[in-house]
């Protein structure tokens, strides 16, 4: 049977993401599967390795839950009983993998509108899902943040 994953991090585009997916599932009766992926980012340029401070872990987690039950509730609000799932991992990586095992026909996930700079910065979680999914992605664009350029 088809399958919507969505993947949602809480942003913005990630609630107008999880109102397109909520939206495609109602229309289409396939269940919907929601993915929040947690981790703390550490940096390749630091001289010394980084110290893991187990409140920052918590605090990490905990907002990641937090976008994860918000999605659901969207989800329950519409009559849909979707499958919610948190994972510790690396996003993009982890999106892929859980849309291979679930064997999601669609991928919806949020884009930042980012520019170039920030993209090089920040990198694009969107963009790699997009280049490294075994099904289509759907990416939905949030409101253009400030200064923010009009790429994905």
């Amino acid at each position: 049977m088809a399958r919507i994953l969505l993947a949602t991090d809480g942003s913005p585009s990630a609630e107008a993401a999880t109102r397109e997916a909520v939206e495609l599932a109602g229309a289409t009766g396939w269940p919907l599967t929601i993915l929040t992926v947690w981790h703390i980012p550490v940096s390749g340029f630091a001289y010394e390795p980084l110290v893991s401070v187990p409140e920052v872990a918590e605090a990490v987690q905990e907002r990641a839950r937090l976008a994860l039950e918000t999605a659901a509730a969207t989800a329950r609000a519409a009559g849909l009983e979707p499958d919610a799932r948190l994972v510790e991992g690396l996003p993009a990586h982890d999106i892929c993998e859980v849309a291979r095992e679930r064997d999601a026909s669609l991928i919806v996930i949020g884009s930042h509108g980012w520019g170039t700079v920030q993209r090089l910065l920040f990198g694009s979680v969107s963009g790699a899902v997009l280049h490294h999914a075994p099904c289509p992605v759907l990416v939905v664009r949030g409101e253009t943040p400030p200064g923010g350029g009009a790429t994905a």
